[in-house]
C-alpha cells in the first residue's frame, strides 16, 4: 500500500474512533440531511439564494436587449394607443432592422379598430416578430386575433411565470405543455416561452440553432454548426436547489439568473420613436421587447433584481421600487440565454440530490474533525467560525463564477452543530470524568483518613492499656520484684488487654457511635451529654484494682456539662481515651496519692479537663506520649 494512502486510512481510523465516543454530532448530521428531505430548510435555501444573487457586482447595460415602454394613462384612456398606433411603432422598430421584435402586449381577441388588419399583417410579414399568450389557469389569454395557423404555430410565446411558495419569482418556463383533454401532458402541443424564442430568433441570426441534447432529448442546446460543442440549457427537477417538493417543478423550467445592478437594460420610450426624436441604430440588430406599464403605478414583480425604469423619475418615489416590471423580466430571461451561448456567461445549475446530501454530510464531518483537532475550546468555537465562513465564502464565489448553486445553507449549519454539539458532549464527558477523578481521589482520602484513624484508634487503646501493664511489669522487674506468680498474674493481665485490645476496636468499627471501656464488656453511647460520659468513663476507671488507688483518701470530681454539639464522635472518644488512660497512668504509676482531682470547667469560650494527683512523681529522661 502506498504510504500517503496508509497514512490517509490511518488518519480517517483515528478519526472515527475519536469521534464514535460521541455519535450525537453524527445524529446531528442526519437530522439535517433529513430535515432538508423534509423541506424544513426549503425557505431558508431560497432566502440565501436571494441573497447571493443580489450581493453580485453590478454587470451594466446588455447591449443586445433594448426595451421599448408604452406607458399608458389607467385614467385618460382614451389617450392611450390604439392598435393602429401600435402598427405604426412597429413599423418604425423594423424600419432599424432587429434581430428579433417581441410585441409583449395582449389585445382583446375581436376588435374593431381598423389597425387591427394591419397589425395582423405585420406578423405575416416578419418572422422576427414575435407576441404573448397565456396558456395556464388560472386565467389563460390568446394572442392577438385572427393569426393565421403557421404565425400561431411560430410567433406565439407563452409569458407565464411560475411563482414559488413564497411567491417570488426565482424560475422561468423554457416551455410548456398547452393544456389539452390529454391524460399524458407529452401528447398535447409544446409551446415555447415568450423569451426563449426571443433569444433562439436572436442567436439564429448568429449561426446558432436550437437542437435536443443528444442523452436527454428534453434539454435544449444552441450549436454553432461550424464550431465543435454546445450551450445546454439547464432543467429543473423536482428536487433541485433548494426546492423540495415543490408543487409545478418541470423539467422544461430553468432558474433565472438575472444581471445585476440597477442600470441592466437600455429603456426607450414609445413616444420619442413616433416623434422620431430616437437614434434608430439603438435598435439595429438588437433584442427588441415592446410592452405597455402603468404611467403612474407600474407593476412589479417580486424578483430579487433591482429594476432601472423609474430611477431618474421623482415623481414617483411614492411607488416603492421591489423587484422589476413585466418588460425587465422577460428582457432578463432573454438576456440570460443569449449571454450564455454568446459570451458563455453562466447559467444556474444544481448538482445531484445525492450530491448535495454528500456536502451537507462531510460539512457536518469537518465541524467534527475540527472540534477533535483543538483542545481548547474558545479555539475551537473560532475555528468553526473562521471554516463555516470560508465555506459560505466558496459557495458565494462559485454561485457568482460557475452559475453552480450549492446547498450553502445547510453546510453552514451542519458544520458548526455538529461541531460544536460534539464538542459540548465532548467537555461533558470530560467534565464527568474529571468528577469522577476527583470523587476516587476523594474516596481515597476518605480510606486514608479512616486508615489513619484505625491506625490511631489501635495506638491509643494498646498505649492505655497493654503499654501501661508492660511498662509497670519493666518496672517491677528493675525493682527486683521477679516473683514468678506476680510476672505470672501480670503476663496474664497484658495477654487479656492485648485481645481486648482487637475486641475493643473491632466492636467501635461496628457500632461508632460508642465508647468502649478497655475492660470487660461496657460501652458508653456518645450521643448522650458528654459530661455523664465522662462521668462514666472516671467511675468505671477507679473501681479498678490498681496499686495507686489504694492509698487514696480525697476524690475531688467535678466535671461541668459543656455544648459538645459540633464535636465529632473521634473527638469524644479520643476525650475518653484520654480520660481513661490518665486514670490509669494515676492507678499503675502514682503510688502513694492519697488525692486526685478531676475538673471540667468552662473557661471563657473553651472547655478545661485537668486530672491532677499528689503523688511522687517519676524522674525520667524518656517523653512518652502519656
Amino acid at each position: 500500500m502506498l504510504p500517503f494512502l496508509k497514512a490517509s486510512l490511518t488518519g480517517a481510523q483515528s478519526f472515527f474512533q475519536q469521534s464514535s465516543r460521541w455519535p450525537v454530532g453524527y445524529v446531528m448530521i442526519a437530522g439535517i440531511v433529513v430535515a432538508r428531505w423534509l423541506g424544513l430548510f426549503a425557505t431558508l435555501e431560497l432566502a440565501v439564494f436571494d441573497v447571493f444573487l443580489r450581493s453580485r457586482p453590478a454587470e451594466g447595460i446588455d447591449e443586445q436587449v433594448v426595451i421599448v415602454l408604452i406607458e399608458q394613462d389607467p385614467v385618460r384612456v382614451d389617450e392611450n394607443f390604439s392598435e393602429e398606433q401600435l402598427t405604426q411603432l412597429l413599423e418604425i422598430v423594423f424600419s432599424a432592422d432587429p434581430a428579433v421584435v417581441g410585441l409583449n402586449i395582449f389585445r382583446e381577441e375581436l376588435s374593431d379598430d381598423p389597425g387591427r388588419e394591419q397589425l395582423l399583417n405585420l406578423f405575416e410579414t416578419h418572422e422576427n416578430l414575435i407576441t404573448v399568450e397565456k396558456v395556464l389557469p388560472p386565467r389563460p389569454i390568446p394572442p392577438i386575433a385572427p393569426l393565421s395557423d403557421s404565425v400561431a404555430q411560430n410567433q406565439v410565446g407563452l409569458n407565464d411565470v411560475p411563482l414559488d411558495r413564497d411567491g417570488r419569482i426565482r424560475r422561468v418556463f423554457v416551455g410548456a405543455y398547452l393544456p389539452d383533454e390529454n391524460e399524458d401532458l407529452a401528447d398535447n402541443p409544446f409551446r415555447f416561452s415568450f423569451s426563449f424564442k426571443l433569444a433562439e430568433t436572436y442567436l439564429a441570426t448568429q449561426d446558432y440553432v436550437l437542437e435536443n441534447h443528444p442523452i436527454d432529448p428534453e434539454i435544449p442546446i444552441f450549436k454553432d454548426l461550424e464550431l465543435p460543442g454546445f450551450t445546454s440549457i439547464p432543467v429543473l427537477e423536482e428536487n433541485s436547489g433548494g426546492y423540495v417538493r415543490e408543487a409545478d417543478i418541470s423539467k422544461i423550467q430553468t432558474l433565472l439568473n438575472f444581471r445585476s445592478g440597477s442600470a441592466t437594460f437600455e429603456v426607450i420610450e414609445a413616444s420619442k420613436l413616433l416623434e422620431q426624436s430616437q437614434d434608430l441604430e439603438t435598435l439595429t440588430n438588437k433584442v427588441v421587447i415592446i410592452d405597455e406599464i402603468d404611467a403612474y403605478f407600474p407593476r412589479f414583480l417580486p424578483v430579487s433584481a433591482s429594476s432601472n425604469l423609474i430611477q431618474d423619475d421623482e415623481t414617483r418615489d411614492i411607488s416603492p421600487r421591489i423587484g422589476i416590471t413585466g418588460p425587465e423580466f422577460e428582457a432578463h430571461a432573454t438576456s440570460q440565454i443569449i449571454r450564455s451561448v454568446i459570451d458563455s456567461r453562466p447559467l444556474i445549475r444544481v448538482i445531484p440530490f445525492w450530491s448535495e446530501d454528500i456536502l451537507i454530510v462531510s460539512a457536518g464531518l469537518v465541524g467534527i474533525a475540527m472540534s477533535i483537532s483543538f483542545r481548547s475550546t474558545l479555539r475551537s468555537v473560532i475555528s468553526l467560525a473562521i471554516v463555516t465562513l470560508i465555506v459560505v465564502s466558496a459557495c458565494y464565489l462559485i454561485l457568482y463564477r460557475f452559475g453552480l448553486w450549492l446547498p450553502v445553507a445547510p453546510m453552514a449549519i451542519s458544520l458548526p452543530l455538529a461541531g460544536i454539539t460534539y464538542l459540548g458532549f465532548n467537555y461533558r464527558s470530560q467534565r464527568n470524568a474529571l468528577r469522577s477523578q476527583e470523587a476516587a481521589l476523594v474516596e481515597v482520602q476518605v480510606l486514608e483518613d479512616e486508615r489513619r484513624k484505625a491506625i490511631e484508634r489501635a495506638f491509643s487503646a494498646i498505649h492505655a492499656g497493654p503499654l501501661q501493664r508492660l511498662s509497670s511489669l519493666l518496672r517491677s522487674a528493675k525493682d527486683g520484684n521477679t516473683e514468678q506468680s506476680f510476672v505470672l498474674e501480670e503476663l496474664r493481665a497484658l495477654n487479656q488487654e492485648i485481645r481486648g485490645v482487637g475486641e475493643r476496636l473491632r466492636q467501635e468499627a461496628i457500632g461508632d457511635v460508642y465508647f468502649f471501656y478497655s475492660q470487660g464488656d461496657i460501652k458508653l453511647d456518645l450521643t448522650h451529654p458528654m459530661h455523664e460520659v465522662l462521668y462514666e468513663v472516671y467511675s468505671l476507671a477507679v473501681k479498678r484494682k490498681l496499686p495507686g488507688f489504694e492509698t487514696i483518701k480525697v476524690r475531688a470530681v467535678s466535671i461541668e456539662p459543656f455544648n459538645c454539639k459540633q464535636l465529632n464522635l473521634d473527638v469524644k472518644r479520643q476525650l475518653c481515651w484520654f480520660l481513661e488512660e490518665s486514670l490509669q497512668n494515676i492507678g499503675k504509676h502514682a503510688l502513694g496519692t492519697t488525692r486526685i482531682q478531676v475538673l471540667g470547667k468552662n473557661i471563657n469560650d473553651f472547655y478545661s479537663l485537668k486530672i491532677e494527683d499528689n503523688g511522687p512523681g517519676i524522674q525520667s529522661t524518656h517523653i512518652g506520649d502519656g
